[in-house]
């Protein structure tokens, strides 16, 4: 994330990083104050925004699963949006070794995790799709032979905030 949560990565109700000149054209229109642009790229866009469904992943993949085209489009900008960022993250750091999943998305959703890595078999990475299709955290789901682990970790947010806590608790 940059300054706020709105740059990076489409997130369920939030837009990710847009071209910031859409900004302008809408705070141009008639109807919209600064406020309201404010609501619509925090809590109206996103996956819920694309799909006028959900901002909830798995509510977005049954509705795939059914046909929907709405919900097949954002679960297709959230990709672009993932490996966009990746790519970027990979061009950054010269290199990888491996790509990590985390967090409700990355630790529950085997699609996004296959869609994701599709984009870079051309580097070598190779994906084991009967690990990736388990739920299991904590290990490693690329394919023996791919030049990238892949890993999926369980988010500990709490136990960091915690030991954050310890340590201004416990200054000298």
């Amino acid at each position: 994330m940059g300054f706020t949560p709105l740059e990076n990565l489409m997130m369920g109700s939030r837009s990710g990083s847009i071209d910031p000149g859409l900004l302008l054209h809408l705070l141009r229109q008639p109807n919209y104050s600064v406020d309201r642009l404010d609501r619509i790229l925090n809590q109206e866009s996103g996956l819920e925004g694309i799909s006028g469904l959900s901002s909830d992943l798995r509510e977005i993949l049954t509705a795939m699963a059914q046909g929907n085209a709405r919900a097949q489009l954002a679960f297709d900008a959230y990709v672009h949006s993932l490996r966009c960022h990746i790519g970027a993250m990979l061009a950054s750091l010269g290199g990888w070794d491996a790509l990590v999943f985390t967090a409700g998305v990355g630790e529950h959703a085997a699609q996004v995790r296959v869609a994701a890595c599709e984009a870079f078999a051309f580097l070598g990475l190779k994906l084991d799709r009967e690990k990736n299709a388990q739920s299991r955290l904590d290990w490693d789901i690329a394919a023996p032979d791919s030049i990238v682990r892949v890993l999926v970790i369980h988010t500990e947010e709490d136990w960091e905030i915690a030991r954050e806590c310890w340590k201004l608790t416990h200054r000298q």
